[in-house]
């Protein structure tokens, strides 16, 4: 595994990946639905797999003394890494936006960045793993259509924030970031978590099934 990540980032990774992590910045836009933030986490994933298709890098991969199972974990194990890489860079930002930039007022489009707001990121990067690889593996010829699947996945989870922030007793949980129902946003946050592990979990178990059958 230490060596196809270390393939994955000398040989794969689009540059666009490390710039898309800077744009944790957004949690600082007044007003913005900040989940948006983490689609485009998904578009460098996107950017890396059809530069890939384009080198040939699947050929390339499974030429290598590994399984086919070995090729998908590494892929999406580099995926989670790039995942959590922003989610951690967007916790700085989510502390600034809460105690030091006291002009900002409330968000009116979405969650604000605290403990729910976290869960519901890593639910949308369990959602995206979960569709985004599962296609991707079954032909990777065709990227954009599994980036188009997964991006529509993606923004039913952006929707349903928007949503909630604007329903009274859970706009308690995701628009508030104070210690009032701490119980019910340290759920959301834990369940997020878990949510995303077994999302991703069934990601690279079913990925893998469809890459075994590909006929390259």
């Amino acid at each position: 595994m230490k060596n196809l990540l270390n393939k994955e980032f000398r040989l794969a990774l689009h540059p666009t990946n490390i710039i898309f992590i800077s744009f944790a910045l957004m949690l600082l836009i007044p007003n913005f639905p900040y989940l948006v933030a983490f689609f485009y986490t998904g578009l460098g994933l996107f950017f890396t797999c059809i530069t890939g298709r384009e080198n040939n890098d699947t050929e390339y991969s499974v030429s290598l003394p590994v399984g086919r199972k070995d090729v998908v974990k590494g892929r999406i194990a580099f995926a989670v890494i790039l995942e959590l890489a922003t989610l951690v860079v967007s916790v700085p930002f989510a502390i600034i936006r809460d105690f030091i930039i006291k002009g900002i007022p409330s968000n009116q489009a979405g969650s604000m960045p605290g403990l729910a707001f976290f869960g519901l990121a890593f639910l949308l990067y369990g959602v995206f793993n979960a569709v985004f690889f599962t296609c991707y593996y079954k032909n990777p010829l065709k990227v954009g259509k599994s980036f188009v699947l997964a991006s529509l996945a993606i923004f039913i989870v952006v929707i349903v924030d928007i949503v909630l922030s604007h329903v009274p007793v859970c706009s308690e949980v995701f628009c508030d970031t104070g210690n009032s129902r701490i119980a019910a946003k340290l759920s959301v946050f834990f369940a997020g978590i878990a949510v995303y592990i077994v999302l991703t979990a069934i990601a690279v178990v079913r990925s893998a099934k469809n890459f075994s059958k590909l006929d390259l």
